[in-house]
């Protein structure tokens, strides 16, 4: 898709292989300039490739948070309480701009005890 359409100037990456495959090509072809990419979940070459400026961002998800609304609401269901259909845990978009954040940090690496 990338070598493809000369006028592409943005994709987003629905998964993490599809990220680092966006990545890898948006390096390889020295494309990061003029294509904007932003690639969903992260692993350190996704990072690598944020820090180096070839995507643009990468949105993470909250594993904490989903494991304690996951917990919250299966005790409130095996009680007969009434639970939300959905439940929104967020989405995070890190940046060059944030990445260094005490937040981006936690779901980059989160340090589990």
């Amino acid at each position: 898709m990338i070598a493809a359409d000369p006028g592409l100037r943005g994709l987003f990456a629905a998964n993490l292989v599809a990220a680092k495959g966006a990545g890898q090509a948006l390096a390889e072809g020295r494309k990061s300039e003029a294509i904007k990419a932003i690639g969903y979940d992260s692993d350190p070459q996704t990072i690598k490739y944020l820090e180096d400026g070839v995507l643009a961002g990468l949105v993470v998800q909250d594993p904490y948070r989903m494991g304690y609304e996951a917990i919250k609401t299966a005790l409130a269901a095996s009680k007969g309480d009434q639970v939300p259909a959905n439940i929104d845990t967020g989405a995070n978009l890190i940046t060059k701009a944030n990445i260094s954040s005490t937040r981006s940090q936690e779901l980059l690496d989160p340090k589990v005890k």
